[in-house]
């Protein structure tokens, strides 16, 4: 039927087609096209053409760019696999770094690893070097003096499928049971390319031992004040000779260290340099303190020996052994305090020439009588004057430079109570610098060992009941000379002279520092300009460091440290600066001030003590200048 109807149409189109009235058949069905697709029957999809135009570009670049970002990733994703798993290209997985070693080894024996590389790549390695990275204390197994902090070596090439071998030795220190990571990284080119690419492998190794042992002998309880002595003991059970051993001391707070045997290579007895140790060799250092604190207190004394550094011997870099000793505190049978000029320090800073007063106040401690109570104070140091000391109730033998205060004097000391106590005193002087020019006074000090004696209840034997010691350390002199000038100095200086009323006059100021005995540290020097006086800014030498505040007026210069002798064996320091006044009429007649009070202060070096002195102003009435005459500096109209 459908085909019937479609053959008619055929046959209708050809008529018309041929037909003489052609142009209005094709009209009409023109017509007929237009009713049966006019816009009511159109969709709405087309109602709005452009906007759907813009739709439809939207959809197609959003697919555009998915496509692109998935090509991306994919591509990225073959590249990868063609870098670190294609079977032209080298993978860092596919190279093996394998260490063979001793997973133990004693503190000093040598240490020997097998280090094997192998490329299961299909293409060669080429530029590879091996690092291999030692913990600190290593030593060459070739030379224990030489510090054994890396090996490297450049290999080659290693082709696909090939391997190379190499055997790395070393000789390890450190103390019993610490573990020592051992670092291996090996760097190596692929073929072809100039980019370097490293592999690491970390390897640890337990020490089993150490090549020393440290054994040390002290009281488990001491009095309070009370001199103590530490034996240490170092031992060696090492095969080889250990280099360049020292012994560090870590002592408490409230220890004093006395002395040493052999001599200690710091101030305060903290460092020993043992050097070479030989197998089974022993050293033994005894050292003698004294430890402050209360009844019932715990102290610590930690010893640890070492290696040091091939730069510095006296620097502790790895420990190969420790040990620590604790003293228990308990209460001193005879308390004693002493006070030098009111200061109760073990170390009290004195200046030279100065009189010295002392007060020792004791009591006994113990729940029983002390017969034939002896207290004696003996000194040392060049610079104690003997022939200065003077006490009321003690004798002084100058035999031994000791005061020695006993029943003879104070018939009371032939049996003291329990909890019975009393005061002693005395002064004495130490020598003048400027008088003693032949003395050394350069780090010098006085030292004052006091001891109690006495017999306890019962003993015939005179025991040792209290004993310490007190430094008085000698401090420098730091002087300071402030001066002003017209005539003389780094800078031509203008004005009426003597000054002149509403005209202004400039003047030069030279300060001078000077030190005596002691290095001096972080020294400056200070001063205020007072009103009317201006600042010109012009100083001499440029190499010092002075400085102005405006705001102030106040005048600074950092001098620094200051060697022992600047002004006498080494040249004085000095510092010259140019300052303008104008003078106003209520000044006439008078002397006017051109810098305020100047003040120097630094720290000694030595006794630690900060060193001060005070100038007074300068004014006009400059007396120090080559043309000094009267009435140089009073204010003319």
């Amino acid at each position: 039927m459908e085909q019937e109807e479609n053959k008619n149409k055929i046959q209708e189109i050809n008529t018309a087609l041929y037909s003489k009235n052609a142009n209005g058949v094709f009209v009409k069905k023109r017509h007929d096209l237009k009713e049966d697709y006019s816009a009511e029957k159109l969709p709405s999809a087309w109602e709005n053409s452009d906007e759907n135009m813009k739709k439809g570009f939207q959809l197609s670049y959003s697919k555009i760019l998915l496509l692109a970002f998935v090509f991306f990733i994919l591509a990225t994703g073959f590249a990868a696999y063609k870098f670190f798993g294609g079977s032209n290209t080298v993978s860092g997985n596919n190279i093996d770094v394998s260490i063979s070693g001793p997973v133990s080894v004693s503190g000093g024996d040598e240490l020997a690893l097998e280090i094997k590389i192998k490329n299961n790549n299909s293409l060669s390695l080429s530029g590879v070097d091996l690092l291999v990275e030692y913990p600190d204390g290593t030593k060459s197994s070739k030379d224990l003096s030489i510090d054994q902090k890396r090996y490297s070596e450049n290999i080659g090439e290693i082709v696909a499928g090939g391997s190379e071998s190499r055997m790395v030795k070393a000789v390890l220190y450190g103390e019993e049971n610490s573990k020592k990571a051992i670092k291996v990284t090996v760097s190596y080119r692929m073929t072809g390319s100039n980019s370097m690419f490293s592999k690491e492998k970390e390897y640890t190794v337990l020490l089993s031992s150490s090549p020393i042992s440290i054994k040390v002998t002290n009281p488990d309880e001491i009095n309070a004040d009370q001199q103590t002595d530490f034996v240490v003991e170092i031992k060696s059970s090492s095969l080889k000779t250990i280099k360049n051993l020292i012994l560090k001391a870590e002592y408490p707070f409230g220890f004093n260290f006395v002395s040493s045997n052999p001599k200690a290579d710091s101030s305060d007895g903290s460092l020993f340099v043992i050097g070479d140790l030989e197998p089974g060799g022993n050293r033994t250092i005894k050292i003698t303190g004294l430890i402050q604190g209360q009844e019932g207190e715990e102290r610590v004394v930690k010893f640890s020996a070492g290696l040091s550094s091939d730069s510095d011997k006296k620097s502790l870099v790895t420990i190969l052994a420790s040990n620590m000793s604790e003293i228990f505190i308990k209460k001193a049978y005879v308390g004693v305090t002493a006070s030098i000029d009111g200061n109760t320090n073990n170390e009290v800073a004195i200046s030279d020439g100065d009189k010295i007063n002392t007060d020792i106040a004791w009591q006994n401690n113990l729940s029983e009588k002390i017969n034939n109570l002896i207290i004696k104070v003996a000194f040392s140091g060049q610079l104690f004057d003997k022939t200065s000391v003077n006490t009321s109730n003690g004798f002084y033998r100058s035999l031994d430079n000791a005061i020695v205060f006993d029943k003879t004097n104070i018939p009371d000391f032939a049996a003291v109570g329990s909890n019975e106590n009393g005061n002693v005193s005395f002064s004495f002087n130490t020598y003048s610098y400027l008088s003693n020019s032949n003395l050394s006074f350069s780090n010098s000090n006085v030292v004052m060992n006091i001891t109690v004696l006495g017999n306890r209840s019962g003993s015939a034997t005179q025991d040792t009941l209290y004993s310490s010691k007190k430094v008085l350390k000698i401090s420098s002199s730091l002087d300071l000379r402030a001066r002003g000038f017209r005539s003389y100095g780094p800078f031509e200086n203008t004005g009426p002279f003597p000054p002149k009323v509403d005209k202004e006059s400039t003047y030069t100021i030279i300060w001078t520092v000077t030190d005596s005995f002691n290095n001096m540290n972080n020294v400056k020097v200070s001063a205020t300009l007072p009103s009317g006086v201006k600042w010109t800014g012009y100083t001499s030498p440029s190499s010092e460091k002075i400085s102005y505040d405006q705001n102030t007026g106040l005048i600074t210069w950092d001098v620094g440290n200051l060697k022992s002798g600047v002004g006498s064996t080494y040249e004085a320091r000095d510092v010259a600066f140019q300052v303008a006044v104008t003078p106003s009429l209520s000044q006439v007649g008078f002397n006017i001030n051109l810098l305020g009070d100047s003040t120097v202060i630094g720290t000694d070096s030595y006794s630690l003590e900060n060193i001060s002195q005070t100038k007074s102003a300068v004014t006009t009435n400059i007396t120090s200048d080559p043309e000094y005459f009267d009435g140089i500096g009073k204010v003319v109209q």
